[in-house]
C-alpha cells in the first residue's frame, strides 16, 4: 500500500530534479514573515539555503502560485517549505 499522502489541495504535484527547482525558480524571489508578506530584495539562493537539493536528484514537489514544497521522492520527507514571488520588487536585485 503506497501511503504517501497524495495530494496537498490546491497544490500541483511534480517529479522534478533538483536542476528543474533550480530552472523553475531562477527568476523568483523568497517571501517569508508573517503571512509571507517580506518578500527578499535577491532572488532564491539555492546554494546557500537550499543545500540538500542536488541537481541530478528526483524530488517530490507540490506548487502553486506563492509556495512551493520540496520532498524527499523515496521517503515522503519534507526537505523545505517556502514562499515565493515572480513579481520583481521595487528593491530587487539580480
Amino acid at each position: 500500500m503506497d501511503d504517501k499522502r497524495p495530494v496537498y489541495n490546491g497544490y500541483e504535484e511534480k517529479y522534478l530534479t533538483g536542476q528543474q527547482i533550480f530552472d523553475l525558480f531562477s527568476s523568483s524571489y523568497e517571501c517569508s514573515g508573517k503571512h509571507h508578506q517580506q518578500i527578499s530584495s535577491h532572488k532564491i539562493n539555492f546554494d546557500e539555503n537550499y543545500k540538500k537539493i542536488k541537481p541530478t536528484t528526483t524530488y517530490r514537489v507540490f506548487v502553486n502560485s506563492i509556495f512551493c514544497m520540496i520532498l524527499d521522492a523515496e521517503t515522503d520527507a519534507k526537505l523545505y517549505f517556502f514562499g515565493y514571488t515572480n513579481d520583481k520588487p521595487a528593491w530587487g536585485k539580480d
